[in-house]
């Protein structure tokens, strides 16, 4: 159920939250430039009290790897700084609709239309899909692997990416580090760290046998919503016949042509090309954390507490209750999750499980050795 703090948040926000999406698609242009003349008018950050952006934390990992928890995790960090769901539905004017809402306080709770007991609201983390897209060069209806490399983006792309994300940082006040996660990062990680060289970059990886499964859920929730929100009239901000939610690594459109993108041998696949993908990076990223959610799920204050120090960020006060009710809440789901084929997932990816320290003949979720070396700093 979605909470609302009042009426007009009731009245202002009901319909969103039931056209939520992967990215934002409903037509927002006429509240869009409205909000952009008070962006205008308001005072502008001047360059010399913008702080340039220093040693990111970048989050890429599968879909459906526990990253949105993780990163829940560590966007509770006083120092941590994020683009929110309200600042990504307004890239182009999050400073006035961050200044109205906070006036106004409009805000809405909720649980994602994917149904994975995940609540966010307008100030909760947000993948931030749209700025990403739009430096990167996404096309959502497009499955081809396209390269991208620093050299790729031009002098004005990255000019934009750090004045942009300089303000967003500023949202938040002084002396705070820039998080982003998202599940599309994988094939763009070479662009991710020439864009910031000093990032602290974190490889998030999850039991293939249960991600195989939940990435097939999560392409289904997503083509559902589609056909619900393309039937309820209200007008897109694109047209977009089908959408789906995996990463475009080199082989993502071969599989999805001869399997399927609704089939687990696709998207184990993809799970075994996605660590092999990030294996062959590892030596050119000495900032690279390869994190086991499911060392996460055993002990998530610990898992944390090297973390923060993976990433040079004070550590969090041992009596501190806030993180005290999230390390208790991780791990915790009030849905049911019916996976199957968890042998056939094991073939396909038995020697990249072996490498990242999964044992493919033992139950889901059991972390044996520690994996290759290229994974630098296993946890």
């Amino acid at each position: 159920m979605t909470e609302y703090p009042n009426l007009l948040s009731r009245l202002l926000l009901r319909r969103g939250f039931a056209s939520q999406f992967a990215f934002p698609i409903t037509d927002s242009r006429k509240l869009t430039r409205r909000l952009e003349i008070l962006e205008r008018l308001l005072p502008r950050p001047r360059p010399r009290h913008l702080e340039p952006l220093t040693a990111p934390i970048v989050v890429a990992g599968l879909p459906r790897t526990g990253s949105t928890w993780l990163q829940t995790l560590l966007c509770a960090h006083p120092d941590v700084a994020y683009i929110t769901h309200l600042t990504h539905h307004f890239p182009t004017c999050f400073r006035a609709a961050n200044l109205v809402t906070g006036l106004l306080g409009i805000d809405a709770k909720g649980e994602r239309f994917i149904g994975d007991s995940v609540v966010h609201s307008l100030k909760s983390p947000s993948e931030g899909t749209l700025f990403w897209g739009e430096w990167l060069g996404w096309d959502p209806a497009c499955l081809t692997y396209d390269p991208v490399r620093l050299a790729d983006l031009g002098p004005g792309t990255i000019r934009d990416v750090h004045d942009t994300l300089s303000r967003v940082v500023a949202l938040f006040g002084p002396g705070k580090r820039f998080f982003t996660k998202n599940p599309a990062f994988i094939p763009y990680v070479p662009a991710l760290s020439g864009l910031f060289p000093d990032a602290r970059i974190i490889h998030l990886v999850r039991d293939p046998r249960p991600t195989a499964n939940s990435m097939i859920k999560l392409l289904r929730a997503c083509r559902t919503q589609l056909a619900t929100v393309k039937a309820s009239g209200r007008p897109l901000s694109m047209r977009l016949d089908d959408f789906v939610p995996y990463p475009r690594l080199p082989r993502l459109a071969e599989y999805v042509g001869r399997f399927g993108a609704d089939d687990v041998r696709a998207t184990a696949r993809l799970w075994r090309d996605a660590a092999l993908f990030m294996e062959d990076l590892a030596p050119s990223l000495p900032n690279l954390l390869t994190v086991r959610f499911e060392s996460v799920l055993a002990d998530p204050a610990g898992s944390v507490a090297r973390i923060l120090e993976f990433c040079r960020l004070s550590p969090l006060p041992a009596d501190n209750p806030a993180m005290a009710a999230l390390y208790a809440r991780t791990g915790k789901v009030a849905h049911v999750n019916d996976y199957g084929d968890y042998a056939l997932v094991a073939d396909i990816c038995r020697e990249a499980m072996a490498r990242l320290g999964y044992d493919p003949d033992r139950p889901a979720g059991n972390v044996g050795a520690a994996g290759a070396a290229a994974f630098r700093r296993l946890l």
